[in-house]
């Protein structure tokens, strides 16, 4: 699909995207408690997530999602589109469960390493014929004590906290500096939320043995890095927003915390009762800023640093180069395309803000690098092919911003 946008001005209100961290989330908890979801946005990320959870036989009217009277692998082989988080926290709950699955997945899945886990459960009592897809795992966890890495994926943690409920309770030890903290942060917030209980201790993550999950019913909140990339179009063309459906910021550097980025830039950036308000300022600062504990966050900022006084440096981007796409490459190319000067010096993004023009990309596969140019390209103009990546975890995305007053026409 192609997308062509010209300057449009974007003011108004809309509703967050949903938070597939949340949703992903939850629905894997299905294997521990029912769970009802009144509001469940069909991204290709959370049909990767039932498509997991069937994988168990979780049954499902598509609002709710029954536990399984008995855990095992119902099923010997499945495919994953493209969700990494999904993949990741199959791999340590299908290795407490038990039996024996083949699991591939599409190309930017196969890029992805699984060292991290597969070094961490070979210890473990289980087999594995790789450690990239497609992989076959055999065997059943025998130890509930698990030593891994930490600087490869946040997201087997949150696969072996759920897994380890499972098992009757265990810990976790994490080597190294780990990346992403806020996610873990995150699970640990919501299964204790459910009644199960998971303690932090720096590197080191006692999970209890749980009687009883409390089952869940409600909606699905919204994600603060979906929802920004509305923002930021906001901030980049004159506008204001005001963006509903946002759960309360936590404590810990996180998503959220793009809030309070985009106020230290000097915009109008504010959190009120689930609403987080944006308007334009006169002009924009550089900043420095670490990502490490929430790497996602780097392409949501880029747009603003592209325009503002002096040189943004964003730290903390090693991870980047293993997401959807190499995002080191991908954010400082799609920069130069709008005529943004933009560098990867190896520890850091460096961003020199200045005059936008119309650009044109082609979405290397990555939702948040198209979502990222559209928000430059509602200030400059611009073309986006192979636009549709955005459903990996909005759908919704390009209808949203004709919403909130962007001129935008789509070629299938």
């Amino acid at each position: 699909m192609r997308v062509v946008l010209e300057r449009s001005t974007i003011k108004g209100s809309i509703s967050a995207p949903q938070s597939k961290s949340w949703a992903i989330r939850l629905l894997f908890l299905s294997l521990l408690t029912n769970i009802t979801i009144d509001n469940l946005t069909l991204s290709e990320d959370v049909l990767d997530a039932l498509d997991a959870i069937g994988v168990f036989n979780v049954i499902t009217d598509g609002r709710r999602f029954y536990k399984p009277s008995f855990l095992k692998l119902y099923r010997d082989y499945v495919y994953f589109r493209g969700s990494a988080t999904v993949l990741r926290i199959f791999i340590p709950i299908a290795a407490v469960v038990g039996g024996r699955i083949t699991i591939d997945g599409g190309k930017g899945l196969r890029r992805r390493p699984l060292n991290a886990i597969v070094d961490a459960l070979s210890e473990k009592g289980i087999r594995f014929s790789g450690t990239t897809l497609p992989i076959t795992m055999e065997g059943r966890v025998r130890d509930t004590c698990i030593d891994i890495y930490g600087g490869e994926s946040s997201q087997y943690i949150t696969g072996l906290m759920i897994a380890l409920i499972m098992a009757g309770g265990g810990s976790i030890n994490i080597r190294g500096k780990t990346s992403s903290g806020s996610y873990i942060n995150l699970t640990a917030e919501i299964i204790n939320s459910l009644g199960g209980t998971v303690h932090i201790h720096g590197n080191r993550i006692d999970v209890e043995a749980s009687k009883e999950i409390t089952p869940y019913e409600g909606s699905i909140p919204g994600d603060y890095l979906l929802a920004s990339f509305y923002a930021v179009a906001a901030l980049l063309t004159g506008g204001y927003l005001s963006i509903h459906g946002l759960p309360k910021p936590y404590s810990f550097f996180g998503d959220h915390s793009i809030i309070d980025i985009y106020r230290s830039m000097n915009a109008v950036s504010i959190y009120r009762d689930g609403i987080w308000y944006v308007e334009a300022g006169d002009s924009y600062r550089a900043i420095e800023v670490d990502v490490d504990d929430s790497p996602d966050l780097a392409p949501s900022i880029a747009p603003l640093a592209g325009v503002a006084r002096g040189t943004t440096v964003i730290r903390g981007i090693e991870r980047l180069s293993i997401k959807e796409s190499d995002r080191r490459n991908t954010i400082v190319s799609t920069l130069r395309g709008f005529g943004i000067e933009a560098y990867d010096r190896g520890e850091f993004i460096e961003i020199t803000g200045g005059n936008t023009r119309e650009g044109e990309i082609v979405c290397p596969d990555d939702h948040r690098i198209a979502m990222m140019a559209a928000s430059i390209a509602l200030k400059s103009g611009g073309i986006i092919d192979q636009a549709e990546c955005v459903s990996k975890s909005n759908p919704n995305f390009w209808k949203d911003l004709k919403i909130i007053g962007g001129r935008i026409y789509l070629n299938q």
